[in-house]
C-alpha cells in the first residue's frame, strides 16, 4: 500500500483479533521437557568427555563427546525455531476500527487500510483430515483492495469468523450500491476471476449466458455454476470478493 493508504485517521479501535497464544500444554508437553532433554544431552556430552580425558587424554574425549554436543546443538535449534515461530504467530494482529483496519503478519510486518481502500473480502475453511477423519476447520479470509494486491489474512488469527462478519458490515453498504448502478447502467462487475455481465456470467475467459446456468451455489470451499446440460462450473470462494453481494446482483438482474 502506498504511504498516503497507510496514514488515514483510524478512529476509536472496534474489535482486536489476536494470535493463537503458546497455550500451557505447550509449554507443559514440548517446550520445558525439551529444553530439559537438551541441557541432560549436554551435561552427559561434558560428563562424559571429562571422564573420557581423565582416563584416555583429549583426543578420544573429543570424539566421545562431540556427537551429543551435536545432537543436542540440532535439537536446541530446532527447538529454538518451533518457540521463535509460535511466538511469531502469537505476535499476529488484526485490529478493526471505526474507519479501517490494521493488520499485523507473520514477520510483523504491519499494513494498514481505511474502509474506502478496500473492495471486498472473500473467505474459505480448510479441512485437516487424519485417515478419512475430520481432525479440525481452519477458517480463511482475505482482503481485496482498490489498488489491486490482496492479502490473506494470518491463519494464526483467532476469530477470523467474526472478523469476517464485522468487515463485510463496514464495506458492504459502500460496496453494494456501486454494484447496483453499474447493474442498472448495464456496466460489468466484477467479482475476482468473476465478471456478471447483462448477456451472462464470465468465469475467467469462459463466458456463460444465463439461459445456460440453472442454478449457483457454494459446496466445499467452492461456488458451484451448475448448467443445464448436467456440466458445472467450479471456484474457489477464497477467490471470490463480495460472494454473498455477487448472489445478490445475480437475484437483481433476474428481477
Amino acid at each position: 500500500m502506498s504511504s498516503k493508504a497507510n496514514s488515514f485517521n483510524p478512529g476509536r479501535p472496534l474489535a482486536r483479533f489476536r494470535g493463537q497464544p503458546i497455550y500451557a500444554p505447550t509449554w507443559i508437553f514440548l517446550l520445558l521437557p525439551g529444553a530439559v532433554g537438551i541441557a541432560a544431552i549436554f551435561l552427559y556430552g561434558i560428563y562424559l568427555g571429562f571422564t573420557t580425558y581423565q582416563d584416555h587424554g583429549p583426543a578420544l574425549a573429543i570424539v566421545r563427546s562431540q556427537a551429543w554436543f551435536i545432537m543436542g546443538a540440532i535439537l536446541l535449534i530446532l527447538l529454538g525455531a518451533f518457540f521463535v515461530y509460535r511466538m511469531l504467530i502469537s505476535l499476529q494482529r488484526v485490529t478493526v476500527f471505526e474507519n479501517g483496519l490494521k493488520m499485523r503478519s507473520f514477520f510483523l510486518h504491519t499494513r494498514s487500510f481505511s474502509w474506502k481502500d478496500l473492495c471486498g473480502i472473500s473467505s474459505s475453511a480448510v479441512k485437516l483430515t487424519f485417515f478419512g477423519t475430520s481432525i479440525r476447520t481452519t477458517p480463511l479470509a482475505r482482503f481485496f483492495t482498490i489498488s489491486g494486491p490482496s492479502y490473506d489474512v494470518p491463519r494464526g488469527i483467532l476469530g477470523i469468523p467474526k472478523l469476517i462478519e464485522l468487515v463485510k458490515s463496514r464495506i458492504n453498504p459502500l460496496i453494494w450500491p456501486r454494484i447496483l448502478a453499474d447493474i442498472q447502467t448495464g456496466a460489468p462487475v466484477r467479482f475476482g476471476r468473476i465478471t456478471i455481465k447483462r448477456e451472462g456470467m464470465q468465469i475467467s475467459r469462459r463466458m456463460l449466458p444465463w439461459s445456460t446456468i440453472s442454478r449457483l451455489y457454494t459446496e466445499g470451499g467452492f461456488l458451484v455454476v451448475e448448467l443445464r446440460d448436467n456440466s458445472s462450473q467450479k471456484t474457489a470462494t477464497i477467490d471470490i470478493p463480495n460472494l454473498e453481494l455477487l448472489l445478490e446482483a445475480v437475484s437483481e438482474i433476474y428481477k
